[in-house]
């Protein structure tokens, strides 16, 4: 018998990952209720004597219940396939719920809920969305772009929005709910939070989904909520949102074998956020409050996000900020986010994303109190001397989104269908003005910039060859945009 062979993960998740400053998810709550050991503890459904998860019985239902009031929902059912996962569940229950049922969704959506609106077939039309180059963000969108689609299109299932968005940015979900409860009595707002599952457990932080009265929402757990990768809630109120279609869709996508690790993770960081919250996440907002003010005066020519004047500028759009999260805008230095990201690690420190002007930090539980300093004088030694002549600036990425239209010449359903019979490859500048039969995205964010059944755009072309060019991570057919698939 050959000797066994050591894994690569194994050993990198045992010697290498604690080593390094991780401004970046999982943000984990270290003094949450813990399972002592995975593997011994690791169990199936056939062990059904303390319940059933697609049941929501025994331990699972009362965690649910617990979760559901914790947030302020009528119904709470646990992922353990992140908000992706919970994303294609809500879109399988709006297309269960009508055959030629249309959504409108914002175009910072996530390539999850694009994917399942190509997979179920799902009518749409996009939502405008204002895009800042300076921080490289879409901004969720207003009151009066959701009212003025609702009132064109009146049959709309579904209003679907992201907020918060990946820099923190959230959307005036109040007003919005208002908006749309005023013209449809069936019309959901359904807002992608997986960014937000902490909002909820303090008074500091912007206003959560549930209780700016969305109708359902998803969270990433693992994301700032303090629990294990992959772990996530659906929340919802049950006088608009059918349940036992949504049970239904959920039965349908989720594993039969989830791991009661990732669950009792997930359980355990919502009832330490419902008891410990605003002790917790204060800390973690002190030790944002700190970075930010280092960074101001080790690096004055850089931009803040969170800058007052901006983000009254853009309060059409944004409701808040995220107190917990720091996007910093580089354009006065010669260096793009991506080397500055490249150079951190090398420092020992991760941070959450990188653009093609701008770095994106999220004050993670689990930092060490030496974070902070550690990571400002990582980011002067880098950015030192790189900066620019007077007052120049590096030229802002233009808007990707620039141009794209509110609906697909192709439905995406059709188009990926398409795409291998008919498909063909061309110089990805020539692709420019054809029906596109792939989808590309920069990740992260995971938003996609050309999508199948849409005239690829010439900004989306040119900020994907800036993207990769300074460093960027580009999922596609074909990685290095020789060529792109059109119709």
């Amino acid at each position: 018998m050959d000797p066994i062979t050591s894994s690569p993960i194994v050993r990198i998740l045992n010697e290498d990952v604690r080593r390094y400053h991780r401004w970046s998810t999982p943000s984990i709550l270290p003094g949450q209720e813990r399972v002592e050991d995975f593997y011994a503890s690791d169990v199936s459904i056939s062990a059904g004597f303390f319940g059933t998860l697609v049941d929501h019985t025994g331990v699972f239902g009362e965690a649910e219940r617990f979760a559901a009031a914790a947030q302020g929902a009528d119904r709470t059912m646990f992922s353990v396939h992140g908000s992706s996962g919970s994303n294609w569940v809500v879109l399988r229950m709006l297309a269960m719920e009508r055959q030629d049922g249309l959504v409108l969704v914002a175009r910072n959506i996530h390539h999850s809920m694009m994917n399942a609106i190509k997979a179920f077939d799902l009518d749409f039309r996009f939502l405008p969305a204002p895009y800042d180059a300076r921080f490289e963000a879409l901004l969720p969108p207003s009151v009066d772009d959701v009212v003025s689609a609702l009132d064109r299109h009146p049959e709309a299932l579904a209003v679907i929005y992201t907020s918060p968005t990946y820099e923190g940015l959230t959307g005036n979900t109040e007003d919005i709910v208002a908006a749309v409860h005023a013209r449809s009595e069936d019309c959901l707002v359904f807002v992608d939070e997986a960014w937000g599952g902490h909002l909820h457990f303090h008074g500091d932080l912007p206003c959560s989904a549930m209780a700016a009265g969305a109708d359902i929402c998803v969270q990433s757990t693992h994301k700032l909520a303090g629990g294990l990768q992959q772990t996530g809630l659906i929340h919802w109120r049950e006088d608009r949102v059918d349940t036992e279609l949504l049970e239904e869709a959920y039965r349908e996508y989720v594993t039969t074998s989830p791991s009661y690790g990732l669950l009792a993770s997930a359980d355990a960081a919502v009832r330490a956020l419902a008891a410990c919250g605003t002790d917790l996440l204060g800390e973690s907002i002190a030790r944002t409050a700190r970075l930010k003010a280092a960074l101001r005066r080790a690096l004055p020519d850089a931009d803040l996000l969170d800058d007052p004047r901006w983000l009254d500028a853009v309060s059409r759009n944004v409701s808040g900020v995220d107190l917990v999260k720091t996007t910093l805008g580089l354009s006065r230095y010669a260096l793009t986010g991506y080397q500055v990201a490249e150079a951190l690690v090398e420092r020992g420190i991760v941070i959450e994303k990188a653009g093609v002007s701008t770095i994106t930090l999220i004050t993670t539980f689990q930092l060490a109190e030496d974070a902070v300093e550690a990571t400002v004088t990582a980011l002067r030694d880098i950015l030192d001397g790189r900066q620019l002549p007077g007052s120049e600036r590096q030229a802002a990425p233009g808007n990707p989104f620039a141009g794209i239209d509110d609906r697909p010449v192709i439905r995406p359903h059709d188009a990926k269908r398409l795409a291998k019979s008919i498909g063909h490859e061309v110089q990805l500048r020539e692709a420019i003005g054809k029906v596109a039969a792939e989808e590309v995205e920069v990740y992260p964010p995971g938003i996609p910039l050309i999508l199948e059944g849409f005239r690829v755009g010439a900004d989306a072309v040119r900020y994907l060859e800036q993207a990769r060019a300074s460093g960027g991570s580009i999922v596609a057919r074909d990685t290095s945009l020789a060529t792109l698939r059109v119709l």
